[in-house]
């Protein structure tokens, strides 16, 4: 009967003893209990599916989509892999995967996916050249990359997400190609087109790098505008978290977890969290200290969120919110340090240390120093303009949505530096701070003093060659340490006053020097 769904999860409990439907049963006890709020009954049946798969691809297809949206990224890449040697497999659903892959930031996996549809008889596409082009670019292999995304932008002349990872490869070839596009696409089309802001971001780029600087300037007003139209960005909310967040900092410090009652086995790796504004320095500091420390670069996780997410049993996006960062009770501190070591200490790559760089950590800073005695936050600043500029010259996709509007991200950065300012004097020498400007002028002597202060150790081995960087640095920091950054908004400064009043203000709401 249509709507009874007592009696279809009745009837998939009786599934459950049946080995060949077992799975399947299971994956729709996920999707019910997860429409119905209880994240944990959701993840334990897609676990539970996972255990009982078998190898006809759909069902391994599905599963991979389960466990990667209900955080269970171990277990997904799994999946994955075993669906890549299923035989059977559907080219479309194999082109699915590799695209889930990618935006679970997996681009090896990706890219594996990927090779076996086009084996399978993928033909050419702009989708599948774009999906190529872009885990290239993750990978290190630029070359190709470009190759990839020209084809991108060759079938499809409009294809916007193409055009946005060429200009961050920043090469000269066939550019004025590629402005032209770009100004005939923005002339054609209104600013609320869904692709006029990456257009613009494009376009924005591209003329930046050309260093005509008197056109880029309003090209970027313009994708700001456009893009901070489309998004929902609601600042008195936002700003009431962070306040929370920094308020609520000696709470946590106070109930932290000592040593030893801590989270994790012997052996188990300890985790160093990165945060940061983006576009700070965050991955480059971070590729630095992986090359000569024993630290391996996990990437930029959502698992720390995603397992307060499970205790509290509140289903939700990646990022924290009010109430979830008020469910989380002392009580549970060490399994949520527990959990967050089992989902995350795997990718540590047999090193004692691992790094978690997603920048945005630092708004559960608190939780995540008071539940894991082994944790060191790695906090990076960077002069106060910069950091500003270089969020608002970032088109960021599905986060950061205050970074579009130079009041709303003034507000952020001063709120990250009070926040930062309290999570110091709450737990000490466990927040170690990053100095951007320190770093490029001398990452050796910088590193050294970090490594110092974390409890690293040198690498004994040869530097590794450096992993994967799915993030919007990809190419930026397989440059090198550079100083060509630092002052870099001056370039437009005759156009930033604005952004410097709103940094002044904000500075003297929150009690600092203007």
């Amino acid at each position: 009967m249509a709507g009874d769904s007592a009696g279809a999860r009745s009837h998939y409990a009786e599934l459950l003893g049946v080995p060949t439907a077992a799975a399947y049963a299971h994956l729709r006890l996920a999707d019910m209990a997860l429409a119905g709020g209880d994240l944990r009954l959701a993840t334990s049946h897609a676990l539970m599916a996972h255990d009982a798969a078998h190898s006809e691809p759909s069902l391994l297809a599905q599963l991979c989509r389960q466990l990667f949206a209900l955080g269970e990224a171990r277990a997904g890449l799994d999946a994955a892999e075993r669906l890549a040697r299923a035989p059977g497999a559907g080219i479309p659903m194999l082109a699915e995967i590799a695209k889930l892959l990618s935006d679970a930031m997996q681009p090896e996996a990706a890219l594996a996916m990927l090779a076996r549809a086009r084996a399978a008889g993928l033909p050419a596409s702009t989708g599948a050249s774009y999906l190529e082009g872009l885990n290239r670019l993750y990978v290190g292999d630029l070359d190709q990359a470009f190759a990839a995304l020209t084809t991108s932008i060759t079938l499809d002349p409009a294809f916007a997400p193409a055009y946005w990872s060429l200009a961050k490869l920043r090469r000269p070839d066939q550019r004025q190609q590629r402005i032209d596009r770009l100004e005939v696409l923005v002339a054609r089309h209104p600013d609320t087109h869904p692709d006029a802001p990456l257009w613009l971001y494009s376009l924005f780029h591209e003329l930046d790098a050309e260093d005509d600087v008197a056109r880029a300037w309003p090209v970027l007003e313009r994708a700001m505008r456009a893009r901070g139209a489309q998004v929902r960005y609601d600042e008195a909310a936002e700003q009431s978290l962070l306040r929370r967040v920094r308020d609520e900092m000696q709470r946590w410090a106070a109930v932290a977890l000592p040593p030893a009652t801590g989270a994790g086995n012997p052996g188990t790796p300890s985790p160093l969290m990165i945060v940061g504004m983006p576009r700070t320095g965050t991955t480059v500091i971070e590729q630095s200290l992986c090359a000569s420390w024993q630290v391996q670069s996990a990437g930029e996780l959502r698992e720390f969120v995603q397992q307060m997410r499970w205790l509290a049993n509140a289903p939700g996006p990646p990022g924290p919110d009010a109430a979830l960062l008020q469910a989380i009770l002392p009580s549970q501190l060490h399994q949520l340090g527990e959990r967050y070591l089992a989902h995350a200490a795997w990718r540590g790559g047999g090193l004692p240390h691992f790094s978690d760089k997603w920048p945005e950590n630092y708004l559960v800073m608190g939780h995540a120093l008071a539940s894991l005695p082994q944790l060191t936050v790695l906090a990076v600043q960077r002069d106060p303009m910069d950091a500003c500029w270089s969020n608002l010259r970032e088109w960021f996709g599905g986060s950061y949505y205050y970074s579009y509007d130079m009041g709303h991200v003034a507000r952020r950065q001063a709120a990250y530096a009070e926040l930062l300012d309290a999570a110091k004097d709450a737990f000490g020498r466990r927040v170690v701070v990053a100095d951007y400007e320190r770093f490029v002028q001398d990452p050796v002597l910088e590193c050294r003093r970090l490594a110092d202060a974390i409890g690293l150790h040198p690498r004994t081995e040869d530097a590794p060659a450096m992993q994967a960087v799915p993030t919007a640095s990809a190419v930026q920091v397989r440059g090198g340490v550079t100083t060509r950054n630092i002052g870099a908004w001056r370039r437009y400064q005759r156009w930033l006053g604005p952004l410097q009043a709103a940094l002044e203000h904000a500075r003297r709401i929150d009690g600092r020097d203007a």
